[in-house]
């Protein structure tokens, strides 16, 4: 039985440190030691010298410059060290951690991994009730076998995924700037009764490893200092507390709104995008000029994209399933802003028990199943069905009600939330600039191989936000909002899915085959360039 408490944590190393035939420096030693440079402008090496030359105890030195320095909230030397690690624990740590904006995260892919009743995590209010564990670990079971079921009977993963819930085993691989860790440790603070144990358990093992690690004067310096930390997406917070999302109207029928386009489309700017426009389809005539010119198209789009960037602001607020908030949360240019998890939970709640009779009797009408729409995620391939649409919406109804009865035998919400399938759905606003308009987010998420439902919404998105542009005078720009394939003129993946024609008529699976050997040959003649130098 697996529980939260189990949670294994590897440190895989730390950066910046030095090891020369002289010693060893750790990364506090080193990013105090260069605090100092700015006043000094001598190499890290000689200042730590010169202090030892004098007699001074380098621990004493450290702590008098971070005490100048760290302690008063000076941010850049707690961005600097990085920390990375791996762990082993529920999915919950995905959801808790992915969406900061400064870090980089490699997690096991429910997308890809299979999913069995020995995968179910415990945490600790439900381990310690008898009632609790029973009731909890039923209806996982039968969440996790009604999704296989979904499996076999040729449902794909992506729908499938939607019933079952994040409590269960998961694995990934972290890189943290410390200042993340010291945000997150003061979220915790703020959020503790709402936030997953594990993060608990996560810090506490972190902060046991700080002097070994070397960063341990430097944390608790910046950690009490009176400087905030930049803030990131959270939804394990108080579902009382009100944000900018819940001071909105809520969603209606559909499940996204434009709130604003601001647009600075200089003549400059249009040249730039009718002549990139103009050369896509001269080029995407002939393969042969596809092959010789595809990177100056990215080089392209890269610098229209850093020079105009800020030319478009678009903000869109959407309801989301908590499976796809995973998705879009990663898209770290994207800001966002999100409401609580736990007032989704309660929202879905509501819809579920109000339509609970009708459920259990299998007689929802179009109108029902609508409603339920705008609370929880029903997959195309689901609805399609009647009797999956049942059995689906069944064990949805199960995870709900499950949930405040956990509640009701003294479970706590952070705990009882591992219960709660991914389909349910939750508000957020999104901010997207020109890159993710053409670089970024849309040209990646329009792509066939995305999660089935994030690209659904993302042309429905895409379509009206075109639709916006065009009104305002920049149909240049809606012209270059499309799948990633249509940037370089092939496709990137290892099956095409077609929507490179729509760019170049005549691509078929020969010349597919040829644009990835071309790919290889141009890794192979830079890989084999650099290493003959």
């Amino acid at each position: 039985m697996k529980k939260t408490k189990d949670l294994k944590i590897k440190f895989l190393g730390i950066i910046p440190v030095l090891k020369d035939k002289t010693g060893f420096l750790n990364p506090q030693e080193i990013v105090s030691f260069s605090a100092l440079l700015t006043f000094k402008g001598k190499d890290v090496l000689k200042l730590i010298r010169s202090s030892l030359k004098k007699g001074e105890k380098i621990e004493d030195k450290i702590k008098k410059i971070l005490n100048k320095s760290s302690l008063r909230g000076h941010a850049s030397l707690s961005t600097t060290p990085v920390l990375c690690f791996s762990f082993e624990g529920s999915k919950f740590l995905d959801s808790a951690l992915t969406g900061f904006y400064f870090g980089s995260f490699l997690m096991s892919s429910g997308r890809r991994t299979q999913t069995t009743k020995k995968d179910i995590i415990f945490p600790s209010t439900i381990l310690n009730n008898k009632k609790a564990k029973t009731l909890y670990q039923e209806i996982s079971e039968k969440n996790i076998d009604f999704f296989n079921f979904l499996l076999k009977e040729g449902i794909k993963k992506d729908s499938a995924s939607k019933i079952l819930q994040y409590g269960i085993y998961g694995t990934g691989l972290v890189q943290f700037p410390l200042e993340n860790i010291i945000s997150l440790k003061r979220e915790f603070e703020l959020e503790k009764e709402w936030m997953p144990e594990e993060i608990g358990f996560l810090l506490e093992k972190i902060e046991k490893n700080l002097k070994k690690l070397g960063v341990d004067l430097l944390y608790f310096t910046r950690l009490i200092s009176p400087r905030n930390a930049y803030p990131y997406p959270n939804i394990f917070k108080d579902p009382k507390k009100v944000n900018l999302v819940r001071d909105l109207p809520s969603l209606k029928e559909k499940d996204f709104k434009i709130i604003s386009i601001n647009l600075n489309i200089t003549p400059n700017l249009k040249k730039k995008l009718s002549f990139l426009k103009k050369e896509i389809k001269k080029i995407s005539k002939s393969k042969r000029k596809i092959i010789k010119n595809w990177q100056k198209f990215l080089k392209a789009y890269r610098e229209i994209a850093r020079d105009y960037n800020l030319a478009v602001q678009l903000e869109i607020f959407s309801r989301i399933p908590w499976r796809i908030w995973g998705e879009k949360k990663r898209h770290r240019t994207c800001h966002q802003v999100v409401e609580s998890i736990y007032f989704s939970i309660d929202r879905a709640y509501q819809v579920f028990k109000k339509k609970e009779e009708k459920i259990r009797k299998g007689t929802l009408n179009k109108k029902d199943l609508s409603f339920i729409e705008t609370v929880f995620s029903l997959p195309f391939s689901i609805l399609a069905e009647k009797k999956l649409t049942s059995l689906y919406l069944k064990r949805a109804l199960d995870s709900f009600l499950g949930y405040k009865k956990l509640l009701r035998l003294g479970v706590k919400e952070r705990d009882a939330i591992f219960i709660i399938p991914r389909g349910v759905k939750i508000q957020m606003i999104q901010r997207y600039d020109l890159y993710n308009l053409i670089c970024g987010f849309y040209p990646l998420r329009l792509c066939k191989t995305a999660e089935e439902e994030l690209n659904y919404l993302t042309n429905l998105e895409v379509k009206e936000i075109k639709k916006i542009l065009i009104k305002k005078g920049a149909k240049i720009l809606a012209d270059l909002i499309s799948p990633k394939c249509h940037l370089t003129l092939f496709c990137l993946e290892e099956k095409m899915c077609g929507k490179i024609r729509e760019k170049v008529s005549n691509y078929d699976e020969k010349f597919h085959r040829e644009m990835k050997k071309e790919l290889e040959k141009k890794f192979q003649e830079i890989y084999g360039f650099k290493k003959r130098r």
